[in-house]
């Protein structure tokens, strides 16, 4: 059936804006990788949100009139989203009119599609004539985006608009939902998280069940790879994964939500733009390594995909690092059949190439994505720096037993205990210094294993 409608992201995070460079490189890169619309909505920018009836000033009007006839030289049409709900009257016609004519003013701008946000607001009306005008807040809302569609008609017969609800997630088959479904213009595009506000699973299932409640194909609001608000320690650029091949059929298509880092949310955000292209035929790891190879060139997609599995946890992977996981349950297997060279030589094994694939990533000719992503690389080479210093606990480990046992050296017993204590509180002082770490590179399984190495050999 081919691809989407809408293939595209949203710049709708917490947390710092992008630049004005790096939304014209985006939208540049976006247009690269096939997709073909860009959703201005950056929580923290004041005249989008906070202080949405105030007009933008010249410069940054300016700005974002070149951003709109860049997205149009590249194919990608430029969206501006608005969010007035923390304030708006909706019984008020001041505030209809102002939102109109920030509309307007945003249309001279060359802008020719919009969106209407009323997410992250309370989830009913607070003004007593609002209440009295409305009863509820789907009526509410449907009277408002209903009425800056007709608006936006007048302006541009071929105007654009999409919708985010105050409910965007979850169960579809609330009365608010039910309500907007029935009242909300059928060309308006409702956009929705999928079962949780980051999901790691969009189903064919549950995507036919929410655009049967609102009666029109579902435009999703994708929050992957963002990583604001409690997730800014993780750096999100595991494979996209977890959308079914059959979501064109009830989908008019998808907005990802980046992350603060832009360049390094282009890994995640060009497999996206293969998924997006061609659902039925994706092969995420293929999809994947084709992305990284344009964000770092094909000599450090190894490196890449190393040091991707030590950031494995995001909404679409929830658990800790695979390889590191696989690789401490092979230490300690070994361990616990007396094997403790061996054990220490795949722990040492795997740090120093963990080690090696962040010295190439350092050295990478993209130094924009070096840059973004220094916080992880460096903890990233300091866990290596753990574990191997937890290999040479397990060795020192492994030498005192041999020193008790009858065919061992008797003779340096008292050199191979103080060998073993020296390097268990040399990595305990180790462990101390990372608890406080503020990425969460590689999760907690080399403090778990060390922390179990340090009481393990407590006496």
């Amino acid at each position: 059936m081919g691809g989407f409608a809408w293939r595209g992201i949203v710049e709708g995070f917490y947390g710092k804006p992008w630049t004005h460079e790096e939304r014209m490189d985006m939208l540049s890169f976006m247009s690269e990788v096939g997709m073909n619309a860009y959703m201005y909505a950056p929580k923290d920018d004041p005249y989008h949100r906070r202080k949405w009836r105030m007009p933008y000033p010249a410069r940054q009007m300016a700005g974002l009139k070149r951003l709109a006839s860049h997205a149009r030289s590249v194919n990608i049409s430029f969206v501006y989203a608005i969010s007035p709900g923390l304030s708006l009257r909706y019984s008020d016609k001041r505030d209809a009119d102002t939102l109109s004519a920030k509309m307007a003013a945003l249309h001279d701008a060359g802008v020719r599609d919009f969106a209407l946000l009323l997410d992250d607001i309370p989830a009913e009306l607070a003004g007593e004539a609002d209440r009295k005008a409305f009863g509820s807040l789907a009526a509410a809302q449907v009277a408002l985006a209903n009425g800056v569609r007709d608006r936006l008609q007048k302006i541009s017969p071929h105007a654009r608009l999409l919708v985010c609800p105050t409910q965007y997630h979850g169960d579809p088959s609330t009365d608010y939902v039910l309500e907007m479904g029935n009242g909300l213009h059928p060309e308006i595009d409702v956009m929705w998280t999928g079962p949780r506000v980051c999901s790691q699973e969009l189903s064919y299932e549950h995507a036919e069940a929410v655009a049967a409640a609102l009666r029109r194909p579902v435009a999703f609001w994708d929050n992957y790879p963002v990583n604001d608000a409690s997730m800014k320690g993780e750096l999100h650029i595991w494979p996209y994964t977890g959308r079914s091949p059959k979501l064109r059929e009830v989908s008019r298509g998808f907005f990802l939500n980046p992350m603060n880092q832009a360049e390094a949310s282009k890994i995640a955000l060009g497999a996206a733009a293969i998924y997006m292209s061609d659902p039925a035929g994706y092969d995420a790891e293929a999809a994947w390594r084709a992305s990284a190879a344009r964000v770092v060139g094909e000599a450090s997609v190894d490196a890449l995909e190393l040091f991707r599995d030590a950031c494995a946890i995001s909404p679409l992977h929830p658990d800790d690092p695979p390889r590191l996981v696989h690789l401490v349950d092979d230490a300690k297997y070994r361990m616990d059949r007396g094997a403790f060279l061996e054990a220490a030589g795949v722990l040492s094994a795997h740090m120093l190439e963990m080690k090696a694939s962040a010295e190439l990533l350092r050295t990478n000719p993209n130094k924009k994505l070096t840059q973004e992503i220094a916080p992880w690389l460096d903890e990233y080479m300091q866990w290596a720096d753990v574990g191997l210093e937890i290999a040479r606990v397990v060795e020192a480990a492994g030498s005192y037993a041999e020193s008790l046992t009858p065919a061992g050296k008797t003779s340096s017993f008292s050199i191979r205990a103080l060998s073993m204590v020296g390097a268990r509180n040399k990595l305990a002082r180790m462990l101390q210094r990372a608890i406080g770490f503020r990425t969460r590179v590689c999760s907690d399984v080399l403090l778990r294993f060390g922390l179990e190495i340090v009481r393990r050999l407590r006496y």
